[in-house]
């Protein structure tokens, strides 16, 4: 499994921006969506917050990340090269393409989801690659499998095994 962490930002408290990004799971959890939240940091300040919101949206492409990216705004329009994403799962295809497409370098997940296999398009893609300078999981991923669990065991089983 891909797993590198850039020096730029190894020195950050990475369990401080996750239990953020897991109280937006909680909240998700509560609202009936996916159980999955993501923030995101700019110079150890969380400049915006995401979660599912699948249901409230009416859209599938409604996912956490991708919320957190679209919140960013100006900060991270002109900041991007500094920018990292904490999510509580492992990004899917669309979400690692918007953080591409975001110019955001970093990206920082909880819970390993093996049916993504975000890693194998990480390892296998050159423009991919380019972009990302970390991409490092299980911070506290015993944690974010709780929150799921806690709303969505099926899901949560699903990520874990690739089985229903």
């Amino acid at each position: 499994m891909t797993q590198y962490i850039s020096s730029d930002i190894e020195h950050l408290d990475l369990e401080k921006f996750m239990r953020e990004a897991l109280l937006e799971a909680d909240e998700a959890g509560k609202a009936g969506e996916y159980p999955i939240g993501a923030v995101l940091v700019l110079d150890g300040e969380i400049i915006s917050r995401g979660r599912a919101r699948h249901a409230e949206y009416k859209s599938q492409l409604s996912h956490a990340e991708l919320n957190a990216l679209l919140n960013g705004g100006e900060k991270l329009w002109m900041d991007y090269k500094r920018a990292i994403l904490f999510t509580t799962v492992e990004p899917c295809p669309m979400c690692l393409g918007a953080t591409v497409m975001a110019d955001v370098p970093h990206i920082i997940y909880a819970l390993h989801d093996i049916v993504v296999q975000s890693n194998i398009t990480l390892e296998s893609n050159p423009y991919i690659r380019r972009h990302i300078q970390s991409y490092y999981g299980g911070v506290l991923e015993d944690e974010s499998a709780a929150v799921i669990g806690k709303y969505n065991p099926r899901i949560l089983k699903y990520m874990q095994t690739g089985k229903i």
